[in-house]
């Protein structure tokens, strides 16, 4: 495929699935998770996250400790750090792919890319599902520092009170895991923020920047007191309804009654419901916007 790409009215990005190969695309995110997991920026991201997660965990075992008081339960030692992780966490994962599409342009390698016959579309699906990939990289991390270390300071068995089972260890692995596949969900809008910034960026310290200036705009819209918005006919929408990084919280809070007693019947409830809207608008602006920007780009240059 030649760099120089037809961007008329009557090629849509639909066009550029003509003669999709499965096989070829396969290749290609291959290709970009090796690329993007050897940069030393993106391991020491990881490193810096563990590193993160286990002084954490140390200080807060302590903390308990010197104020003579307790998690309770491994789960709920687990949960608290993810929690720590993941307000932390965020902002590293959002620079991490800040850099997917930028360092392309920083040193050039997207003309290499799209001198072969790979689209741009799927050139950036491709770096698309790489996030995805990153980011389940770094939950998992948390998990497993968490459950790790509420394994060694309080034990991860069935979860008792008084000699009573609340809750056999099944039934809390099962929400757990449940609540990694909802923390994807404002992670994946979060993803697709970065990747639009990156998209219409030249340079990677410059998608970096811009992008940790919009990711804390819309993190601070996020804590706007929910009293202040505007009414929309008879409905009262909120600010900080548009501040969606704040609802990764969502899912933990959640989970977070579990550990205490609380059952989790559901799932499907409305603060699940109103992040499941929310990021899925954002996601899908987001989205269409960098494939657009990328579409029309001239990489020429």
């Amino acid at each position: 495929m030649s760099i120089e790409t037809k961007t008329g009215t009557g090629w849509g990005l639909l066009s550029e699935f003509r003669g999709f190969s499965l096989l070829r695309f396969l290749v290609v995110i291959k290709v970009e998770l090796y690329k993007m997991l050897n940069y030393w920026v993106i391991r020491g991201g990881y490193i810096a996250m563990v590193g993160i997660a286990l002084i954490a965990s140390y200080l807060t075992f302590h903390i308990e400790q010197a104020a003579k008081l307790s998690s309770g339960s491994g789960y709920a030692f687990a949960v608290g750090l993810m929690l720590r992780g993941v307000d932390i966490g965020s902002s590293i994962i959002f620079l991490m792919i800040c850099m997917i599409f930028s360092v392309e342009m920083t040193w050039g390698t997207v003309k290499n890319i799209l001198s072969r016959p790979v689209t741009r579309i799927e050139m950036m699906l491709a770096k698309y599902i790489t996030a995805w990939v990153m980011i389940a990289i770094a939950l998992m991390i948390f998990l497993t520092v968490g459950l790790g270390m509420g394994w060694h300071y309080y034990g991860l068995g069935d979860l008792t009170e008084d000699g009573y089972l609340l809750f056999k260890k099944s039934v809390m692995f099962k929400h757990l895991l449940i609540a990694m596949v909802m923390l994807m969900i404002p992670f994946i809008t979060i993803s697709s923020l970065a990747m639009l910034v990156s998209s219409f960026s030249s340079t990677m310290g410059g998608a970096m920047i811009m992008g940790i200036i919009c990711y804390f705009f819309f993190d601070l819209v996020g804590i706007i007191p929910s009293n202040l918005g505007f009414h929309l006919g008879s409905y009262f929408v909120p600010f900080n309804l548009f501040g969606f990084p704040i609802l990764r919280f969502v899912p933990l809070t959640i989970l977070d009654d579990l550990p205490a007693g609380v059952p989790i019947t559901t799932w499907w409830v409305g603060d699940i419901q109103k992040m499941i809207l929310v990021c899925g608008i954002y996601f899908l602006v987001f989205f269409c916007a960098s494939l657009v920007i990328v579409k029309r780009r001239d990489f020429t240059l």
